[in-house]
């Protein structure tokens, strides 16, 4: 039947989808509803009605699941930073293991053993995001998108940005309303380290010399790194610092007595505090070094570095040059430049690698290995470690490692993003 949005309709929730949405039915169609959860009855309100479904959000709940607590969150669940912050903390992480059992055993992979998910700091833990910047009015909003839309929620702090962030939220606005060009500034970068913070900003129009000493006095006055960025990536370029301060930020991993340092806009693990414990285990589960290890996808050296530590010889590729050079410096800053040789390397694109390896890590992004390098990896080691950012993929990759001859060993959910459907898998393959 046509449907004139929004509108209310009652439905029972029988399931749950890959971004923490609750599943119901109507009309014959699907029903994704933000706040909802499984054995629900609930109140929802259609928002959008695309590809044959309707997407919408719990408006009351008329019968709770016990797993079901408060969203301490004022902007939940219209804000898009969240998506199941009305789910207590255990079940999070029970539907986030289910999730990746249900895919595995679809594609016919078994885990010879499972271990407990693995949590830490449920809110204030995430060091990196990209806020939207939008003008309502006379007033610019910085935060998340909000839920299927592209609003800025209305946002004065949040509760899963690490605090040194969060407060920075409210002199953004005022920084950006001072702006010249404020109607040209969509995007804020934040990052932070364990000893400092960094902005970039993206801009679709050139500064004015005003705005850009207006952005130094911020950078002085909040004692953070500030750079611009007028295009790509590759645009970002340092505005401004404190005294005595780059653009760098760095991190540490107390166990193996490193410290790390990184671009603003790298790729790095945003729950530090986790990342810790999910670099432990990793390099516990390859044991003690038989041969070069591979770090592929190896990024600033956060799997590196540690590798080299505990006496592995280190071979790290991946396809970002800068940071390739940040592994680099890493392992010089860590007295480790000779157990790591790091290159550039199209991942992708059959990297040139020796012909036995004694141990490999991956850590790929969300599009996984693919097949063409699962192949080059199974006849190279006969143990691999991989972490994974995508339950989908792992699975369709363990099942190609599976028809290679290797056993999933081990498998572990480790929640690096507390409060969202994102789900982090470590899962140990052997020969």
């Amino acid at each position: 039947m046509a449907r004139r949005l929004p509108q209310f309709v009652e439905l029972r929730i029988t399931g749950v989808d890959a971004d923490g949405r609750g599943l119901g039915e109507i009309d014959g169609r699907m029903v994704r509803v933000k706040n909802a959860l499984p054995g629900e009855c609930v109140r929802v309100r259609l928002l959008r009605r695309r590809r044959g479904e309707w997407w919408g959000e719990a408006d009351a709940v008329l019968l709770a699941s016990p797993a079901r607590h408060p969203a301490p969150c004022p902007l939940f669940p219209r804000c898009g930073g969240c998506a199941v912050q009305h789910m207590e903390g255990a079940a999070q992480l029970a539907a986030k293991q289910a999730r990746l059992l249900e895919l595995l055993d679809a594609v016919g992979v078994a885990a010879e053993r499972l271990r407990p998910p693995v949590a830490g700091p449920s809110y204030h833990y995430r060091t990196k995001a990209r806020l939207g910047v939008r003008l309502v009015g006379d007033a610019p909003f910085i935060g998340f998108r909000e839920h299927l839309s592209n609003r800025v929620a209305r946002m004065a702090d949040c509760l899963v940005l690490a605090p040194r962030l969060g407060r920075l939220i409210e002199p953004l606005k005022a920084l950006v309303n001072g702006l010249s060009v404020r109607d040209a500034v969509p995007q804020i970068e934040v990052a932070a380290g364990d000893d400092g913070c960094a902005l970039v900003l993206r801009h679709l129009r050139p500064f004015e010399a005003g705005d850009l000493e207006a952005l130094r006095r911020f950078a002085l006055r909040f004692q953070v790194a500030l750079l611009t960025q007028s295009g790509g990536p590759e645009t970002a370029a340092l505005l401004a610092a404190p005294i005595g301060r780059t653009q760098q930020l760095g991190y540490a991993i107390p166990a193996f007595g490193l410290h790390l340092n990184f671009h603003p806009s790298d790729f790095t693990q945003v729950n530090l505090a986790l990342n810790q414990r999910l670099v432990a285990d990793v390099v516990r589960s390859l044991g003690p070094p038989k041969g070069l290890t591979a770090d592929l996808f190896c990024g600033i050296g956060n799997f590196s570095l540690p590798l080299a530590r505990r006496g592995h010889r280190v071979l790290g590729l991946e396809g970002d040059a800068g940071c390739i050079k940040r592994a680099q410096r890493n392992a010089a800053l860590n007295v480790l430049s000779g157990r790591c040789e790091f290159a550039v390397a199209d991942l992708y694109q059959a990297p040139e690698l020796p012909a036995r390896l004694g141990a490999v890590l991956v850590d790929p992004p969300r599009s996984g290995l693919g097949s063409a390098l699962v192949e080059a990896l199974a006849d190279r080691t006969d143990r691999l470690a991989y972490v994974s950012c995508n339950p989908v993929t792992f699975a369709r990759d363990a099942r190609q490692l599976a028809d290679l001859g290797f056993n999933l060993a081990e498998v572990t959910v480790y929640d690096l993003f507390p409060q969202t459907a994102h789900i982090e898998t470590f899962g140990l393959f052997q020969r």
